[in-house]
């Protein structure tokens, strides 16, 4: 099939429920991909920060054939080698006191099972299982509980009292671009809104506090330190749950195997999935033996989770990280791009910031440099000018005006310089 072909099936048989970039891809390597027509792209979004190893790598693919060659599937009902090396290696790389992780498919799953984990600790503590509290800004996922708990209304058009579950409240979200105020004020102004929430606006306990450290989807958003040290004291303090949302932001993908690290946080819950499989579908929840010891047989079950394939793959996948030196390599090339989108922004006006850590980063675009107005229209061109030119790069931001920059964390030198390139011409362009 051609190009043409292929998007005319698509149209015609799969729901249009998102929209596509002009590419049909047939291959990839490392930090580049292939569409059916032979052209070659460097990859700056990794499949939504999946991909952090590469493409096709060797040791990915060795570690999904020898599994499939012995065994593909046994349901949840049995014990599996890959999963059981799995959750154990999980615990020894988490923060303190993560211990005990249940395996999905996917960040959506694993928002949803750290969901269940707290009610069900709420209610062993003889507690109704209170309000669960978001950013505003955030993405948890598409379903359920995880959409209610997302702080981004765009993407609950049309749904109604399916995103609207009843104990979700949404605080402030410490975004240092969009104030005037100093940065660790803000933070600790942001922190003490959710401590107010809690004390007056909430009747009853209060179930989790969950965040992602860096907000994805919301436009790689930073918070200030101090957020992070006040809120883990208010949370402390009362004994609330902190959910970390880790899906976009872990193995490796902010110079940190989590992101957590740059911060020393230690969470209760922790959710994984994205870059944690390397492509395949994999998702997982990793709780304190406090919150994961209040579950009793028959609370969850997935008939994938935990799949054999999957989790071979996956702990390949942690292992070449470490082999290949790819977190350190995140830091490295993610200062080679903010050196230069640094120069860049000195001589174009239309980018109002650049954030993020490592090869997570974001470069917020606006019309004015005094009124912020957001520039949608012009980064939307600029994602379309740069697959052009073969270079594939994220669009996000609550108002869509972030350019994303995720690419695979073995991007080398070579590679970023020519993105940076392109970026620049096309700047130009504009």
């Amino acid at each position: 099939m051609n190009f043409e072909e292929i998007v005319k099936k698509d149209k015609e048989f799969f729901v249009q429920g998102y929209a596509r970039v002009p590419l049909v891809l047939v291959e990839g390597q490392g930090a580049i991909l292939k569409d059916i027509n032979g052209k070659e792209y460097i990859d700056c979004f990794a499949g939504i920060a999946v991909s952090n190893v590469g493409h096709a790598h060797d040791r990915l693919v060795q570690a999904a054939t020898n599994q499939m060659k012995k065994l593909i599937h046994t349901s949840g009902r049995f014990f599996n080698i890959p999963q059981t090396l799995l959750v154990e290696k999980l615990e020894e790389i988490t923060p303190t006191y993560l211990k005990h992780t249940y395996l999905c498919n996917s960040g959506t799953e694993a928002v949803e099972n750290a969901v269940k984990l707290v009610k069900k600790h709420a209610y062993s503590q003889g507690k109704p299982g209170g309000t669960l509290i978001a950013l505003e800004g955030s993405f948890h996922g598409r379903l359920g509980y995880a959409l209610s708990l997302t702080g981004q209304g765009k993407y609950k058009k049309g749904l109604a009292n399916y995103t609207n579950i009843p104990g979700i409240v949404h605080a402030p979200v410490p975004y240092s671009y969009r104030t005037k105020m100093d940065e660790d004020e803000l933070g600790t102004d942001c922190a003490l809104a959710v401590e107010e929430i809690i004390d007056k606006h909430i009747v009853g306990d209060v179930a989790a506090f969950i965040m992602e450290p860096i907000l994805g989807e919301g436009g790689i958003i930073v918070p200030p330190v101090s957020y992070f040290e006040t809120i883990a004291r208010i949370l402390k303090e009362r004994d609330i749950p902190f959910i970390l949302d880790e899906v976009q932001s872990g193995f490796g993908r902010t110079g940190k195997l989590f992101a957590a690290e740059h911060w020393d946080l230690n969470p209760d819950l922790m959710t994984m999935a994205k870059g944690m499989g390397g492509g395949m579908p994999i998702g997982a929840v990793i709780a304190s033996s406090k919150i994961a010891n209040s579950v009793e047989s028959g609370d969850f079950f997935s008939t994938y989770g935990g799949n054999p394939v999957c989790s071979a793959v996956a702990l390949e996948n942690i292992e070449i990280l470490r082999d290949e030196n790819l977190i350190q390599n995140a830091t490295k090339i993610g200062k080679i791009f903010f050196d230069g989108l640094l120069d860049l922004q000195k001589k174009h006006s239309l980018i109002g910031d650049i954030r993020g850590k490592g090869l997570m980063i974001g470069i917020e675009l606006v019309q004015n440099q005094e009124t912020k107005k957001p520039a949608s229209e012009e980064t939307n061109k600029i994602v379309n000018y740069l697959k052009d030119e073969g270079i594939i790069i994220g669009l996000g931001g609550i108002f869509g005006n972030v350019l994303r920059l995720q690419p695979p964390l073995c991007i080398n030198e070579d590679q970023a310089n020519k993105v940076l390139e392109e970026i620049e011409e096309v700047f130009g362009k504009l």
